[in-house]
């Protein structure tokens, strides 16, 4: 089972799995320099296969923060919408929080607390 996280902003409410938390935090982290990508890339560099980017991909498009854009020889393509950049600069702190609690590769057994 996976579990959902949720920013709750007046603009948006988003409920965002760790595949969708990755590719948000790895975006937001090249804004303003950079604000469209494919989505081959954007899977490789968050470690994700093609059909885990691509899902991702499309709930954001879903919540408004990306858009898709003009495809390539590298597939297709999306960009950051206006107000997603707006979004993802005001959440800026959530989004690296929730992406920080989440990066298991971080952590290894000996840290792991007992109960």
């Amino acid at each position: 089972m996976e579990t959902i996280h949720t920013i709750e902003t007046p603009e948006l409410t988003g409920k965002f799995n760790k595949q969708e938390l990755d590719i948000l935090h790895f975006i937001e982290g090249w804004l303003p320099t950079l604000t469209d990508w494919s989505v081959r890339e954007l899977s490789l560099k968050n470690r994700l296969d093609m059909v885990q980017g691509k899902a991702a991909v499309e709930m954001l498009i879903l919540h408004g923060l990306l858009e898709y854009g003009q495809a390539d020889n590298d597939g297709p393509r999306v960009s950051v919408t206006k107000d997603g950049a707006v979004w993802m600069r005001e959440n800026q702190e959530t989004i690296y929080s929730l992406h920080l609690m989440n990066d298991t590769d971080q952590y290894d057994e000996s840290e792991t607390a007992t109960a």
